[in-house]
């Protein structure tokens, strides 16, 4: 289970960053770095300013491709639990009103389970050196299963609302 989830965090990881290069491509926000005041600036400190913004994306410990995958990952421990709470309601046919703390535990929960999934001890990093090493195809195939695990979790829990409305 913590290898799997590993992997889904590492693919959504991935293709955040991916988007984010994609995205840069076409950022209105981007031209500012072409203005002669802003590109002489960046000479003189020496630096070239796409990089170190791909660079502040990529970085797989404090990135921010990598703390968008995390919060990413904590949403989708989430509506597994909002998806099981209508399954259950509409399995025992009783209805609840959700109130503000029911999300609240809803989001400790999702809290506690990527925590000790992915993140005590930044076990992360080092499924994140371990997928790095796969080969292409490897990679490719996994990254399909990661992305029919997470269209699955939003189905589920589409189906839990369908589920509950019929059974009540």
């Amino acid at each position: 289970m913590e290898r799997f989830w590993n992997i889904v965090h590492y693919f959504v990881y991935r293709a955040d960053y991916k988007l984010h290069l994609l995205f840069t491509k076409i950022n209105p926000f981007t031209l500012i770095h072409k203005l002669p005041f802003q590109k002489r600036l960046y000479e003189r400190k020496g630096i070239d300013i796409r990089n170190e913004i791909n660079e502040a994306f990529k970085r797989p410990d404090i990135g921010l491709s990598s703390i968008r995958a995390g919060g990413f990952m904590n949403i989708l421990v989430f509506l597994i639990c909002f998806g099981l709470v209508n399954f259950l309601c509409g399995l025992s046919q009783v209805s609840i009103r959700l109130r503000l703390y029911h999300f609240v535990i809803f989001i400790i929960a999702s809290l506690v389970v990527n925590y000790f999934l992915l993140f005590k001890q930044d076990k992360y990093l080092d499924y994140f050196k371990e997928f790095e090493k796969m080969s292409h195809t490897e990679k490719k195939k996994w990254a399909w299963i990661s992305l029919g695990a997470i269209i699955g979790i939003i189905l589920f829990l589409i189906g839990s609302f369908f589920y509950m409305s019929y059974r009540l």
